[in-house]
């Protein structure tokens, strides 16, 4: 039994990850202009998807729907045991050839299915000039979301990617000081930092359906995010701005404020570390959460 729009199990037996990179049964006004959006993947982007069941006899499957072609491609699960009672099962999904599908979830015990929004994968390099690829993790398992990080001291990094980027005129230039006036009324400045953000700017000119608004507000709640391999933290309390497309419409553009962060190295790994060549003016950070050392060697 497929679930439709809108509609949940109280007695589900399973739960999609919050911020896995696809979506699942989001809701839709039919009295307003029908959403006309299909999400786009590169064709070597990773599609990471996890499912969590608190029934270990529960079996879950996953498959493929080629919308094109109508043919089903079956998706070999890995399980992973989070505790006494729960199951994640997870898979990565890459390399499809271009065409656009679905991807189905069926819950053995109560035979339910759960069909994603449709989703493009195109191998085109001009979808990566439109769209901006957001590679999002977490630094240990303690998150809001329900999902896992970490699986055996191994990060589990998702991908995402949106119609968007950053421009010029979404930079702007800031300072964080504090000043003092004497006496005399002249202004001493008693400590000055300058720092930039950055707009994320999210939508074309058809604009994007407001549960990609809710989810880049989602993953900027993480620790770690890159935005075309570089960096970026959310800036204070920012949160994103959108704007309508059309007065009766179900879609929006956004924008959001981020910081970059130019720290020379984030080391979060399980490996060996081997760091050389260090300049003295380097600033380096080294982050565990697995119990491992890094020797960091001065070979001046």
């Amino acid at each position: 039994m497929a679930l439709q729009p809108n509609q949940e199990r109280k007695d589900c037996m399973i739960k999609i990850g919050d911020i896995c990179p696809l979506f699942f049964n989001p809701i839709k006004n039919e009295f307003q202009q029908d959403i006309d959006y299909i999400q786009k993947f590169y064709t070597t982007d990773k599609i990471l998807i996890q499912v969590l069941s608190n029934n270990r006899e529960d079996i879950v499957s996953l498959s493929i729907k080629d919308l094109i072609s109508e043919s089903n491609i079956p998706v070999n699960l890995t399980t992973y045991q989070v505790n006494h009672s729960t199951t994640l099962y997870y898979a990565q999904i890459s390399n499809l050839s271009d065409s656009i599908y679905k991807l189905s979830i069926q819950e053995s015990n109560s035979g339910d299915i759960y069909e994603s929004e449709p989703f493009m994968v195109c191998s085109d390099p001009s979808i990566l000039e439109e769209t901006c690829l957001i590679e999002y993790s977490n630094e240990d398992n303690k998150s809001p979301f329900d999902n896992i990080f970490w699986i055996k001291n191994r990060q589990m990094v998702f991908e995402f990617r949106i119609e968007g980027g950053f421009k010029p005129e979404g930079i702007d230039f800031k300072v964080d000081n504090e000043q003092f006036r004497n006496q005399l009324q002249s202004i001493v400045e008693l400590y000055s930092v300058p720092y930039v953000t950055y707009a994320l700017t999210c939508g074309n000119a058809a604009g994007i359906p407001y549960w990609m608004i809710g989810f880049i507000n989602k993953i900027f709640s993480l620790t770690h995010i890159l935005v075309n391999g570089k960096r970026y933290v959310r800036s204070g309390n920012s949160v994103p701005e959108k704007s309508q497309i059309s007065e009766d419409g179900q879609m929006f553009n956004m924008t959001i404020n981020l910081e970059g962060n130019d720290d020379k190295y984030l080391l979060v790994s399980p490996s060996e570390i081997v760091i050389r060549n260090l300049q003295y003016s380097d600033i380096v950070n080294v982050h565990s959460n697995i119990e491992w050392v890094a020797e960091i060697i001065d070979e001046y």
